[in-house]
């Protein structure tokens, strides 16, 4: 584990539990008004396509939102395993330990800034 003292994990750990419990009540607030929206193919009503339309785009971006949402619930799960196993906090490219005010911005990371770069410069060029 990092030289992170113990009331920094604790603040760490505090906001890692916040974020997956915010994730968590986002996701479970979309499914419930997924399970409660009327059908998208107008059986019950008359729709205009206008609003037809409106209502499928605005279901994409929803289930858009709830795939983000759910990506970030695991991340943060696996930062809190990392948490529990003793490796938290350790760039996962050059092991070296990463900064707590990096950790505060970011408490999931799991990269240095200097290796996080490298990192997005490989993928835009890919």
């Amino acid at each position: 584990m990092p030289a992170l003292d113990t009331a920094q994990l604790q603040q760490l750990r505090s906001a890692l539990e916040q974020r997956e419990t915010e994730l968590l009540q986002d996701l479970q607030g979309a499914q419930r008004e997924q399970f409660g929206a009327e059908p998208l193919d107008g059986s019950h009503e008359v729709i205009d396509p206008a609003e037809l339309a409106y209502r499928h785009e605005q279901q994409e971006i929803d289930d858009d939102e709830a795939t983000r949402e759910h990506g970030e619930l695991r991340i943060v799960r696996a930062a809190l395993a990392r948490m529990d196993d003793g490796s938290y906090g350790e760039c996962i490219d050059c092991g070296i330990d990463i900064p707590f005010a990096r950790l505060q911005a970011q408490p999931a990371a799991l990269r240095c800034v200097p290796c996080q770069e490298k990192a997005e410069q490989g993928a835009q060029g890919a």
